[in-house]
């Protein structure tokens, strides 16, 4: 649990950064809250959650972390638990949701459960706080850049490993995510975690807005560096194909790829693999004998 989230609200403050941030939410959005969120049969999780799955990934991301003081839970009442954060009481035993309808569950039992503790009102409050964070924070970059193959993902992580605090480590990584789709969706949420620093948000929404601009611009220089990564990779696996196979072999390869939306290295690594286990069935067979 990063050091900032645990340190920071008396119940009082709390109230405080609620009042602030839902007076900003509603001045933008020119909206009343709604007391009971999950009334009359609705899902306690809003739309705008369900139907984005960076959105989700976002929220679930912002329930990992959030301390009881924000939600305002007592924290006398869960001090022989070790932990001052529901999720990790609620969710202690098990593994970070694998794609987004987990996460919606997910998701929705922790609303749930906040709503027995503390009740519908409080909730309500604290979803419109969340989607009033959420405007600013999907004005981030959407990363539409980033591949989705593990290589793709393990160079966009390392870059933001190396570029964050200790304290934002604390997030889970990516091995968490065995697909690289869920894992290319993770960093998509992560680099909006600035927005979840709840404390301070209690400021004008130029604030929020310089946040912004501040990722989008620290996102630019990330994009730079993954594109020049990759141009060479590009670049040195034409040279190694053209220099390995003959002409004729090349023209096939470039029709295959196209055939089938794949980059020529790519539809070279899917033919090698599958010889290989033709290759292996065989010899297995030829043993067997």
């Amino acid at each position: 649990m990063p050091r900032e989230f645990m340190s920071v609200h008396s119940p009082d403050e709390s109230d405080h950064v609620f009042s602030r941030m839902e007076y900003e939410y509603y001045r933008h959005n020119d909206k009343s809250p709604s007391v009971n969120a999950d009334n009359a049969g609705r899902d306690v999780v809003p739309e705008w959650v369900q139907k984005d799955p960076v959105a989700a990934f976002w929220v679930w991301m912002f329930i990992y972390h959030v301390p009881d003081s924000i939600v305002r839970l007592s924290g006398e009442q869960y001090a022989d638990y070790g932990t001052s954060c529901l999720y990790a009481r609620l969710f202690a035993t098990e593994a970070a949701p694998a794609n987004h309808q987990a996460r919606i569950r997910v998701t929705r039992k922790w609303l749930q459960e906040l709503i027995r503790l503390t009740g519908t009102e409080n909730v309500s409050d604290f979803l419109y706080v969340v989607h009033f964070l959420w405007s600013y924070a999907e004005k981030v970059n959407p990363m539409t850049w980033l591949g989705s193959r593990r290589i793709h993902i393990k160079c966009a992580w390392a870059y933001l490993q190396k570029h964050c605090t200790d304290e934002e480590r604390h997030c889970p990584d990516i091995s968490e995510f065995k697909a690289s789709g869920e894992s290319r969706l993770f960093i998509i949420a992560y680099v909006r975690r600035v927005f979840m620093k709840i404390y301070s948000v209690g400021t004008e929404p130029q604030k929020l807005k310089e946040l912004v601009y501040q990722q989008n611009d620290f996102l630019r220089r990330m994009k730079c560096s993954y594109q020049k990564m990759f141009r060479y990779e590009k670049t040195d696996s034409r040279v190694q194909i053209s220099a390995l196979i003959s002409p004729e072999a090349r023209n096939a390869l470039r029709k295959m790829a196209k055939k089938n939306n794949l980059t020529q290295a790519e539809m070279l690594d899917k033919l090698i693999l599958s010889a290989d286990r033709l290759f292996m069935q065989k010899t297995a067979g030829d043993y067997s004998r």
